[in-house]
């Protein structure tokens, strides 16, 4: 009987133990396939050379931390997600520059490219809306819509850890920061035929993407 009361207290302290265990592992990540960027600069290559792609944002996106198959994610609610598009399109010039002696220089962006990514009110009556983000292709067609939840949709759409963040849930504890990315891998090759890669440079901590161009893929 005392066996059975004490294999049962020390059951009950270590499930108590595995509480706060569980919820620190979860808050950085380990039980999920990504992992954001955060501890790396972001770039883009061209021609063999890394430049900075800045209003990009490293701890907005987010990569498999498998490398086989490796997808690329970005915030879905964040304005960085234009920028992609433009690189996608390569509406930028190149500006060479020693600022950073890792990188090659940095990307300008075209100022007059058009919108790709536009956010709407989708109104179910004369008083409540639903936040809708829409993204669209170089000839303005619809490619994809997302109901900003702040979570996964299923589709596109991933719920991913900000590794070591937690944010407050408003009644004095706290939970892991949890915000929705898009697989821009899938998007662009599936909707603009365009291939996205990574290359991470662990010893530099860089994370340079390379697209390929339009016409380049039949």
């Amino acid at each position: 009987m005392k066996k059975r009361v004490s294999l049962s207290i020390f059951v009950f302290i270590f499930a108590m133990l595995c509480i706060p265990a569980f919820f620190i592992m979860q808050s950085y990540g380990v039980f999920q396939k990504e992992k954001v960027l955060s501890d790396y600069a972001l770039a883009i290559e061209v021609n063999g050379k890394s430049y900075a792609t800045w209003p990009l944002i490293n701890g907005y996106a987010a990569m498999d931390k498998a490398e086989e198959n490796r997808q690329f994610y970005y915030r879905i609610d964040a304005s960085g997600l234009q920028n992609l598009f433009q690189l996608a399109y390569q509406e930028y010039e190149i500006e060479p520059n020693d600022t950073n002696p890792y990188l090659a220089g940095q990307i300008n962006y075209s100022s007059d490219a058009m919108n790709y990514v536009n956010e709407e009110q989708q109104y179910l009556n004369a008083n409540d809306f639903i936040p809708i983000v829409k993204v669209f292709n170089h000839d303005g067609q619809l490619i994809y819509t997302y109901e900003k939840t702040g979570k996964g949709d299923g589709r596109l759409v991933q719920s991913i850890i900000h590794q070591g963040m937690t944010r407050s849930n408003g009644n004095g504890s706290s939970k892991a920061a949890r915000d929705p990315y898009l697989n821009i891998t899938a998007l662009f090759r599936d909707q603009l035929h365009i291939d996205v890669q990574l290359t991470v440079d662990e010893e530099r901590k860089i994370v340079s993407i390379r697209m390929n161009k339009p016409e380049a893929r039949s």
